[in-house]
């Protein structure tokens, strides 16, 4: 079960293991959020004694009657402390029939405090370098998902890009970071996956949206610098269109391997370097789209795709020069979608703004990701490069780690 939260006679005083009362005291009246939401659960839900060294503890016989709601427990036992690794502590403040849960989730050896809005538990600060995604995929949330469009391009690149076969995901734990809006989220859920679904960006919401609270589905949004998660725990692991817009690709990747299990799969793909994406028409917009506020640089993206569209479909029927032409245009080959007119209108603003606005923007190259793989301790590496460059690995196998157990 999930444990309770810690609640003292006095109210709202309390402490953790490896830290003293002042010290959590200090660190509880430095928090931002006014002390008048801070609501902890009433004494009365539980009986609590003090211990020698002044912190408090359950006394045994009075179970636990708080709901979980969509942060459930499979996912909360995965969870550790995203800045030292220790166990986290939740504080439930709402949950109803709707399985909507707010409450925070508290460090017991740093100290830390990371709030659950929406029953998505955060550990990212709520302004960063990845808005840019949540205002896109705010925006364009249906726009990549195969369900709504109508085709199985999604499914397709995944398995392609993977290896893997729906059959082995079968209740299999698979995490997939950097989800969006659930473009591949809802083809692994399909497969009857358990899929711990993370984002940096409030895309974690869209994503949300998009799939619902399905039981086999958990989010969090999360740094993939420091994933939020005990080592070791997933049979599988995927990372597709993230790398390349990270400030650091490599420090990024080096977060995905030690989230395997012995024998876990690991596939993730890079944008190669390209000549006309570096020095083309793309690069000079970028100029000045990256120094506009989001919601004018989504405007002109839009503008421009408006009058790019039809440049593309005119080029794309010139016989033999017409697709590489089309190159030269600083907008994604989208004519080939069997789609409605507005959907691929919709997509191709996407895919502009995608471009246009996002603040990173590192390529790789094959070498390099054969050389994190193997760095990694991986085995059965792959490489190739097509549209992106795609690397797969396993992990060998070894002592079988123990399985998750309740905190």
């Amino acid at each position: 079960m999930i444990p309770p939260a810690k609640v003292c006679p006095e109210g709202i005083s309390r402490t953790f293991p490896g830290a003293g009362g002042a010290g959590f005291r200090r660190q509880f009246a430095s928090c931002p959020i006014p002390d008048s939401r801070l609501q902890f659960r009433p004494p009365e839900t539980g009986r609590f004694c003090r211990s020698r060294r002044g912190r408090c503890r359950r006394q045994r016989g009075r179970p636990h009657t708080g709901k979980p709601g969509p942060m459930r427990q499979d996912l909360y036992q995965r969870l550790r402390c995203p800045r030292c690794g220790g166990r986290l502590g939740v504080t439930i403040e709402t949950g109803d029939s709707n399985l909507v849960l707010a409450g925070w989730l508290d460090c017991w050896s740093c100290v830390e405090r990371f709030p659950v809005v929406n029953g998505i538990p955060r550990f990212v600060p709520v302004m960063n370098y990845a808005d840019s995604f949540g205002l896109l995929w705010d925006s364009f949330q249906q726009a990549v998902l195969d369900s709504a469009l109508g085709i199985t391009q999604s499914r397709d690149r995944f398995f392609r890009e993977t290896a893997w076969q729906p059959a082995d995901l079968q209740d299999k734990w698979l995490l997939e970071i950097g989800c969006g809006a659930g473009r591949f989220t809802e083809i692994a859920v399909q497969c009857g996956a358990q899929v711990v679904a993370v984002d940096y960006s409030s895309a974690i919401d869209a994503c949300r949206r998009n799939l619902g609270d399905d039981p086999r589905l958990h989010y969090v949004q999360g740094d993939i610098y420091q994933l939020p998660f005990r080592p070791g725990l997933f049979d599988y692991v995927c990372c597709f269109g993230v790398l390349h817009r990270l400030p650091d690709a490599a420090a990024g990747f080096q977060a995905l391997p030690r989230q395997l299990k012995p024998g876990g799969q690991l596939a993730v793909d890079i944008a190669p370097r390209r000549f006309f994406r570096r020095f083309g028409p793309t690069a000079w917009f970028r100029l000045l789209t990256t120094r506009l506020p989001m919601a004018q640089a989504m405007r002109f993206s839009r503008w421009l795709t408006a009058c790019l569209l039809p440049i593309q479909r005119l080029l794309g029927r010139i016989p033999l020069v017409g697709a590489h032409l089309q190159r030269l245009l600083p907008i994604a080959p989208v004519e080939t979608l069997s789609c409605r007119p507005e959907q691929v209108h919709e997509r191709a603003c996407l895919a502009m703004c995608d471009r246009l606005m996002t603040q990173h923007h590192q390529p790789g190259d094959v070498e390099s990701v054969a050389q994190w793989l193997r760095d990694a301790g991986l085995e059965q590496i792959e490489t190739c490069c097509d549209t992106l460059i795609v690397g797969r690995g396993r992990m060998p196998h070894r002592q079988s780690s123990q399985e998750p157990r309740a905190a």
